[in-house]
């Protein structure tokens, strides 16, 4: 049974009245965070997930999630209607598996490693840039937002989450940065896992990359604006929950083991 819930803004939100404000405290609530690559996104979203118990989707990994399904099939992502086929019966969710850490799963399946291997990575783009996978991707997108906003809260990163996905998402963040500052912190990343690159073959990467995503990277009139380049992961969280704060009232966090 749902009920409409009006928030310290006046916002008007449908909620499942099972939900317990204490541990889903968005309950009700879309957060889109869009942006530009390796802007720092995906960590500021999977720690508002785990922060306030939101379902979370990286709307990326779905192309990933394609691109392995087709490949474990023995199908080829190159061909349009195989890709389609496996986007519409893509079985697909996140689970936080602890430690801020969220784990993908295809079919039932843990493919949290499987999906970034060389070979998915490589056929990723392949499925991407297909109308028909991605109109499929896009309802299995919204489908999902509709399914878990009244439920416990829903936060989708990507690049048109807020213009295309959730238009309608109380909160909509758009993330920006320098692309060197980004690239350099790509590089970091790259190291860390053991990935040998030089700086200035990342900073190409991205300046490829951007040029790539411009054309699905829609920022609305009504998002905030974050500037990454000069913040740090926690000063982004700040700068994040500020705005939820000013739109929304004075929300908890969830409580801790909720």
């Amino acid at each position: 049974m749902t009920q409409t819930r009006t928030l310290p803004s006046g916002l008007k939100c449908t909620v499942d009245d099972s939900a317990n404000a204490t541990r889903n405290p968005l309950a009700g609530v879309a957060v889109a965070v869009d942006g530009v690559f390796a802007s720092g996104k995906g960590t500021l979203a999977i720690t508002l997930a785990r922060l306030y118990r939101l379902k979370f989707l990286d709307t990326g990994t779905l192309y990933r999630a394609v691109a392995y399904k087709v490949l474990k099939s023995g199908g080829n992502p190159h061909d349009k209607a195989t890709a389609a086929q496996a986007a519409r019966e893509l079985n697909f969710d996140f689970k936080h598996k602890g430690n801020n850490v969220f784990g993908v799963w295809v079919d039932g399946e843990d493919v949290t490693e499987a999906i970034r291997l060389p070979n998915v990575a490589m056929n990723t783009p392949v499925v991407a840039t297909q109308p028909d996978v991605r109109e499929a991707l896009l309802e299995f997108q919204q489908a999902y937002a509709r399914t878990w906003q009244p439920l416990v809260g829903v936060i989708l990163d990507g690049r048109d989450v807020g213009a295309r996905i959730v238009p309608e998402a109380q909160i909509k963040l758009f993330l920006t940065g320098d692309v060197h500052v980004r690239a350099r912190r790509r590089w970091l990343e790259y190291g860390a896992r053991g990935v040998e690159k030089s700086l200035d073959d990342v900073v190409a990467e991205l300046l490829a990359r951007d040029g790539r995503d411009e054309v699905n990277t829609r920022q609305r009139p009504d998002a905030h604006v974050i500037a990454t380049t000069q913040l740090d992961a926690a000063e982004v969280l700040k700068a994040a929950e500020d705005i939820i704060l000013d739109k929304l009232g004075n929300i908890p966090r969830a409580s801790v083991g909720a």
